[in-house]
């Protein structure tokens, strides 16, 4: 008999799958969608039309219905990113809590990974405080849930 105090018993458990990187990233790919360029850039217009007319919250709306997570290319995430650090910009302080007041949890949370996408941007960092006020409206209504959820999840815009 072999020595049964050198036996793997991990190994023999089937409720311990071993995972591999490929394993992790196989059911993200297939359950989003990817954009096209042309996809992003109607969005992206359609939040400049938001943002210009002075309705933040339907381009708040827009940006966290339906964010962008899969691209063909960075640089349309990029471009996606930039307009998205605009239109949260030009909103009014005293309209932020009113804004964020009406969003989901869900909603809240895809917010809260664009701020914080937006701050470590340089384009961002130029607006931080506009930003952090946002982030701090966002935990003012569901508390850090909103971060813990952004740092655990694997999806990223």
């Amino acid at each position: 008999m072999e020595d049964w105090r050198r036996i793997d018993i991990d190994a023999l458990d089937p409720e311990n799958a071993r995972l591999t990187a490929a394993d992790l990233q196989q059911p993200l790919l297939t359950t989003l969608p990817t954009y096209t360029i042309q996809q992003v850039q109607q969005q992206i217009s359609q939040l400049r039309s938001f943002g210009s007319s002075g309705d933040t919250l339907s381009a708040v709306r827009l940006i966290t219905g339906s964010p962008v997570y899969l691209t063909d290319s960075e640089a349309t995430k990029q471009q996606y990113l930039l307009a998205v650090l605009d239109v949260l910009c030009q909103a009014r302080p005293t309209d932020i809590a009113n804004i964020v007041k009406q969003l989901s949890n869900d909603e809240a949370d895809v917010l809260t990974k664009y701020l914080y996408k937006g701050m470590s941007k340089p384009e961002g960092a130029k607006q931080g405080a506009v930003l952090l006020s946002w982030l701090d409206k966002v935990i003012e209504k569901n508390g850090t849930g909103s971060i813990i959820r952004f740092l655990t999840d694997r999806k990223s815009v």
